[in-house]
């Protein structure tokens, strides 16, 4: 019961309340008014629809508030009044203010009737760049715990920033679990990782971008497969141009889901990096995966890459190895390692590196100036499209959901390292370019416990501006993350489905009494050449004793695990 008060009193209204304490640039001021949103000097897409304006009072008063929006030239105004302490202005009047604006300042004022003198204000303006892309981003509830648990209660939407319209839903109603995704230069392309299978982490689908994309047999592959391993395939990455995928083989991590019993364990819920991995890249035309030569060093952790928009080199994130004796541990199973972590007795400090792809035979990593050897831990590199830029994100160790990271800027050659203006004073993370290098969108619990989605303004030299909240791309009880921009135009909507068969069908099909369903559904996934774990085909052996296939289980016994516990009601 305590854990769902966390959840009722804290976190629910969170979503939709700003917290004016944690937004460091807006502060009270004589008037008792602070205005939370937008931000002061924020700096919008021309694009964008109408925001809703959030002030608050250090003042009981019933009186009306006198709002008013204005053009620097004053040319052009709005007026309403309002009994709330927020206000949406009408959608064809806010798009005159952007007209007669011409790209300077816009005021924005409020007061309560009468006390004209109290009157609040801020400035903000519109960029004439356009973001003119669609992003795809995951939407998830929190802990991490839940999400797992709950796999339909995740999905993946598209955004177009510029439409007053809801987040179109790409995909939803999950059996696996989906993470990170990738798309070619051209958008053409989507790359996506699903797990395959309750247990296989490996799994990977590549397509092409249709009005409805199937992810089925025929665009599936499985590092695990290939790797004839237990895997994450982490951080995998497609190439701008579509044949290379730039993986992690060899990989182990530390994971561990801290329990829900504070509101810090339920923002950040979980502990997972990597301690060891190689860079490897797998020719989709030849179908082959290949170590890549000067980053699959024994003495490091290598993982967490991208590509140069040239498709000339690779930027990825690498540490000092943790020791291992089992190459087929995926996952570190030693308690006194993990309490360690845990504690902050031991860390882990990641350097930006990077490397010639050179046709797939590497070369010398060379450490980035500005982004490694710096005390601190360096990740999640993004170069903008026009190749001028790296963003990138640090914190005092480890990598992902870590309170303190915060958003740095750098040429892309290297560089003294700049703290973007953008960053909240509680995690900066994931974060990628618009198609034309002049957007970066990010994700941040900077506002609530549930990561929101923002966008910042970066100009030609590399300035980023007071960002801008994608209000739409909240939902109630769900966080926002791994938003990634589609080159693409923002009204070319597509659907994703998921048509892999898996042994959480045949669990369905069961518990429906759907003999003859399960049956289809046996028949079509050994069609795939599935690869299964011993625990996998222990379920797989249980379902078709249970629908009178006793030959067919057999062929299957010596691969079982017989130790697993494999009731049909259980999450496989």
């Amino acid at each position: 019961m305590a854990n769902k008060n966390i959840f009722r009193t804290v976190l629910l209204p969170a979503i939709f309340v700003f917290a004016v304490i944690i937004i460091i640039r807006n502060i009270f001021s004589d008037t008792g008014i602070t205005v939370t949103y937008p931000f002061n000097d924020a700096v919008f897409p021309p694009e964008f629809p109408a925001p809703t304006f959030v002030w608050s009072s250090e003042r009981s008063d019933s009186s009306l508030w006198e709002i008013k929006l204005e053009t620097e030239d004053e040319s052009y105004h709005i007026q309403a009044s309002t009994d709330k302490t927020s206000w949406t202005p009408d959608e064809l009047k806010w798009d005159s203010l952007k007209y007669f604006s011409k790209f300077e300042n816009i005021s924005f004022s409020v007061h309560q009737s009468g006390s004209i003198r109290n009157s609040e204000h801020i400035m903000f303006s519109l960029s004439p760049d356009s973001v003119g892309a669609p992003i795809l981003y995951r939407q998830m509830p929190i802990p991490s715990l839940v999400a797992e648990r709950q796999l339909d209660s995740m999905s993946y939407k598209l955004i177009d920033i510029g439409s007053k319209n809801p987040p179109h839903v790409a995909m939803k109603g999950f059996v696996v679990c989906g993470n990170c995704h990738s798309f070619t230069a051209d958008g053409s392309t989507i790359a996506l990782d699903l797990d395959a299978g309750a247990r296989d982490k490996g799994g990977y689908f590549v397509s092409d971008i249709e009005d409805t994309i199937l992810f089925n047999i025929d665009n599936y592959m499985s590092w695990s497969k290939i790797e004839k391993r237990r895997t994450f395939g982490l951080f995998s990455k497609i190439s701008p141009d579509g044949r290379y995928i730039a993986t992690t083989v060899k990989d182990r991590v530390v994971f561990y889901n801290y329990p829900a019993n504070t509101l810090e364990n339920v923002k950040y819920s979980q502990l997972f990096f990597p301690v060891n991995g190689y860079l490897a890249i797998y020719d989709r035309q030849t179908k082959t995966l290949k170590e890549l030569p000067g980053a699959n060093l024994k003495e490091y952790v290598q993982s967490n890459a991208i590509w140069t928009p040239d498709g000339e080199n690779i930027i990825f994130s690498r540490a000092d190895a943790l020791p291992r004796e089992d190459i087929n541990e995926y996952v570190v199973q030693n308690d006194t390692l993990i309490s360690q972590y845990l504690k902050r007795e031991r860390g882990i400090k990641f350097n930006l590196c990077i490397i010639p792809f050179n046709n797939g035979n590497g070369g010398e990593a060379i450490p980035i100036e500005g982004a490694s050897n710096n005390g601190k831990s360096n990740y999640f590199p993004a170069v903008s499209p026009d190749g001028k830029w790296l963003a990138y994100c640090q914190a005092e160790d480890f990598m992902l959901l870590m309170p303190d990271s915060r958003l740095y800027m750098i040429p892309v050659e290297g560089g003294a390292p700049r703290l973007l203006k953008s960053n909240f004073n509680s995690m900066n993370s994931w974060h990628a370019w618009s198609p034309n290098s002049k957007w970066l969108v990010f994700v941040s619990k900077g506002l609530s416990a549930y990561t929101d989605m923002f966008l910042t303004h970066i100009d030609e030299n590399g300035q980023d501006e007071i960002p801008v909240l994608v209000d739409k791309a909240r939902e109630l009880e769900r966080v926002v993350n791994y938003p990634e921009f589609v080159n693409r135009n923002p009204k070319d909507l597509f659907t994703m489905n998921y048509d892999y068969v898996e042994l959480k069908h045949m669990r369905q099909a069961l518990q429906r009494g759907d003999r003859e369903k399960v049956k289809e559904l046996y028949y079509r996934m050994i069609a795939q050449n599935p690869y299964l774990f011993p625990e996998d085909y222990q379920v797989l052996v249980t379902y078709l004793k249970r629908i009178g296939m006793t030959e067919e289980a057999e062929k299957y016994t010596e691969l079982a695990a017989p130790e697993l516990n494999t009731d049909v009601n259980e999450n496989d």
